[in-house]
């Protein structure tokens, strides 16, 4: 009995020993285990920063790409899904590698990744939740990227029989339509000078969004050194906005203010064309007097105690030109063929008849003529005009750099109806004014507003040369489009006011002329902008 009650003491202890090396077995495991999913996770983490990047380049190019631009370095067609182990100069590509994935391929049993590109359509709902643009401004509105990286395994792979383990991540991006404050916008893709100012020529933005200039040219030279472009009160605190071109010069020319605020931005990606897909005025089946109705003093609003001609909405086919004397004109969509031209001493005001019930006037140009303003044009004695009539609705925004009242040339846009405020009744700031002029996109024009009378334009200047094949359209213009200028010449004097916007292919201003472009902050349009979705 002594013996065995040894024995058993001798031997105690040994399951201890199985029980700690099979809880070190079972630790070391689980650290094995920690540091394959840490790894692989960290695998996750780095593929998807590289496919959110991929995506993002390429999103930004089919952006660019659907305003005109091509982008030499673009490296691939929209709408053809391609694999970065055969395209590797694509953008997508360039930058996963620049993100550590070459997309060479995936090899059996090494560490290896693939990086693959391809273009949802707007009807497979890639996106949920995102409004595409129209297809006519965005045939391939999609991008995705998916990248594949092989990653070494440790005990996953005594375990599995295989050394590696495939982390899949993916990114969606695309052009989303969302409302948008318009800045100035010049649309030529490729010129030298798009924005040219000569001599002592001063353009002064007050108020609008954070970016209130942009330049699509992607030329070096796209905006000149010439003049002044006094931005120091622009963007939604007057404290400065920022001049955006797509080209250069890549830093401030010496002509540009941007308050405290404002910065020059360049290169900054274009900007769509707001009105691309606004069709055309249809021509009216009247044909009113060339020359006007004569009308006495304050009739329809006539600011001239020698009376004033009458003009009413319609077809003019001759052309509306005013000479030496001052006109009213009634809201609605005027149709002109052979320009609309403001000779010296002539004045225009909009008059106070309903017409068509939209508030404002539209003109437009239907051929190559366009509005033409002469020297001394708006410095006629009349009643001054009460700038507060300007406003739309009761709760419309004017900018507080506005006088009480002015004299000169005014020209008020449709607050309504198509040509009227993007936003209508739901514009929760009150109706604005649309559109003042429009020059057929079928032709180019050579618009010019000189002179050194006074003048208030409230309305949107939409002069843009396009040229397609279909519709007449701002869309897939032709590369040889572009050709409208604006020019702003002679002395234009300190009291010019547009409250609007210009979106013109070029625009011109020389001499000392002077314009003050007050932008509204709140004044929103349903542009595409490109981001990152999914």
């Amino acid at each position: 009995m002594k013996n065995q009650r040894h024995t058993r003491f001798d031997e105690s202890g040994q399951a201890m020993v199985f029980i700690v090396l099979a809880l070190g077995l079972f630790l070391l495991a689980a650290v094995g285990f920690a540091v394959d999913i840490a790894n692989l996770w960290f695998h996750r983490q780095v593929a998807q920063n590289a496919a959110d990047a991929a995506c993002t380049a390429g999103a930004m190019d089919l952006y660019v790409n659907s305003q005109g631009t091509t982008l030499p370095l673009m490296g691939f067609t929209p709408g053809t899904a391609f694999n970065c182990s055969g395209t590797s100069s694509a953008a997508p590509c360039r930058y996963a590698a620049l993100n550590g994935y070459n997309g060479t391929g995936l090899v059996s049993g090494s560490a290896s990744n693939d990086v693959s590109v391809s273009f949802p359509t707007a009807g497979s709902n890639p996106a949920p939740g995102v409004t595409p643009p129209p297809a006519a401004l965005a045939p391939v509105p999609f991008i995705r990227v998916d990248v594949v990286d092989r990653a070494r395994v440790f005990l996953m792979a005594v375990l599995t029989g295989t050394r590696t383990q495939d982390v899949r991540a993916f990114a969606v991006c695309g052009l989303e339509l969302s409302p948008s404050v318009l800045p100035i916008l010049v649309l030529d893709p490729t010129r030298s000078g798009a924005l040219s100012l000569g001599g002592n020529a001063s353009f002064t933005v007050y108020g609008g969004p954070s970016r209130g200039v942009q330049v699509n040219s992607s030329s070096g030279s796209a905006v000149g050194s010439g003049g002044t472009i006094d931005l120091h009160q622009g963007g939604p605190n007057h404290t400065g906005s920022d001049l955006g071109v797509f080209g250069g010069p890549s830093a401030n020319p010496g002509n540009f203010n941007g308050g405290t605020t404002g910065n020059w931005v360049s290169p900054a990606s274009p900007v769509f064309d707001p009105f691309a897909l606004l069709p055309a005025p249809a021509q009216p089946p009247n044909t009113p007097p060339a020359d006007g109705v004569h009308v006495n003093y304050h009739e329809n609003g006539c600011p001239d105690p020698d009376g004033c001609a009458w003009y009413t909405a319609g077809y003019y086919p001759s052309g509306i030109t005013i000479k030496k004397k001052t006109a009213v004109f009634d809201p609605g969509v005027y149709y002109v063929l052979n320009g609309l031209a403001l000779q010296s001493n002539s004045t225009v005001r909009p008059s106070t008849a309903v017409g068509d019930g939209s508030g404002g006037t539209i003109f437009y140009f239907a051929d190559t003529n366009s509005v033409s303003v002469g020297a001394n044009s708006g410095s006629e004695s009349v009643d001054a005009f009460t700038t507060s009539t300007t406003k739309c609705t009761p709760s419309s925004i004017l900018p507080d750099n506005l006088p009480a009242t002015l004299n000169g040339n005014i020209l008020l846009a449709p607050c309504s109806g198509t040509y009227g405020d993007p936003l209508g009744t739901s514009n929760p700031i009150g109706e604005q004014r649309g559109i003042l002029f429009f020059q057929n996109r079928s032709q180019s024009a050579n618009p010019q507003w000189g002179g050194g009378g006074q003048f208030l334009l409230a309305g949107t200047m939409y002069f843009h040369q396009c040229v397609t094949s279909g519709p007449d359209r701002g869309t897939n213009c032709s590369p040889s489009a572009y050709n409208t200028t604006l020019s702003l010449g002679g002395n234009a004097g300190s009291g010019t006011y547009n409250l609007g916007g210009m979106v013109v292919d070029r625009l011109s201003m020389g001499g000392t002329s002077g314009i003050t472009m007050d932008l509204n902050p709140n004044a929103m349009f349903g542009t595409p902008k490109a981001a990152l979705l999914r």
